[in-house]
């Protein structure tokens, strides 16, 4: 079943009710959306027993199928941005300025992709490094964007769902997104390539 399913069961789920069970079987979902949320270990931990906390408390009105990701990713993201306000790093930057130009399938670049340097694979760390800060930067809802649909794989009706949010209004956020981390990217580039320029003109003079 998928992140996104409908909450339409009578019976909460059995591994709500029992926390090793729920350790078990979805711990490290959690942990994993909760590091991509904050990019950090100990912030990952508060998240994710912040949540397992909160799923405990609520086990018993939940009332959805048998899957409940679509539930339990809510409750994450909202811990996380809890997290986020409490340690008070919540970015300057606005996307809302930038402009939207999706193709003619409606989808934009993926993060994957913007990154397709010749010397890419040498920098491959570097570039992880610097994406991975780049998305710790973005507002919360551009951020949750990208960790549902590009690292997390979440579906776009599904992720719109669970940030509660429109299809069009979630695939503009998403692509706002992006746009931000293909313009920190390309700075990235021009920097390198201004110091490597840099460097080899000291060399040959």
């Amino acid at each position: 079943m998928t992140a996104g399913a409908c909450l339409t069961s009578d019976a909460p789920n059995s591994a709500l009710l029992d926390p090793d069970l729920l350790l078990d079987r979805y711990g490290e979902r959690i942990y994993r959306l909760a590091r991509r949320m904050s990019n950090s270990d100990a912030d990952a931990e508060d998240v994710m027993q912040n949540t397992l906390i909160k799923i405990l408390r609520k086990a018993d009105s939940y009332r959805g199928e048998s899957d409940p990701m679509g539930w339990i990713y809510r409750i994450t993201l909202n811990e996380a941005r809890e997290l986020h306000r409490k340690r008070k790093r919540r970015p300057a930057v606005s996307l809302d300025a930038l402009p939207i130009d999706f193709d003619e399938t409606q989808h934009a670049v993926g993060v994957s992709d913007i990154a397709g340097r010749p010397d890419k694979s040498a920098m491959a760390g570097e570039i992880d490094d610097r994406i991975r800060d780049a998305i710790q930067e973005l507002p919360d809802g551009y951020r949750e964007a990208v960790v549902l649909y590009d690292l997390e794989g979440v579906p776009y009706a599904e992720a719109a769902q669970l940030m509660g949010l429109s299809l069009g209004g979630f695939k503009t956020r998403l692509h706002r997104a992006r746009l931000h981390l293909r313009n920190v990217l390309e700075r990235f580039w021009a920097d390198r390539d201004a110091a490597t320029a840099t460097t080899d003109g000291e060399a040959k003079s």
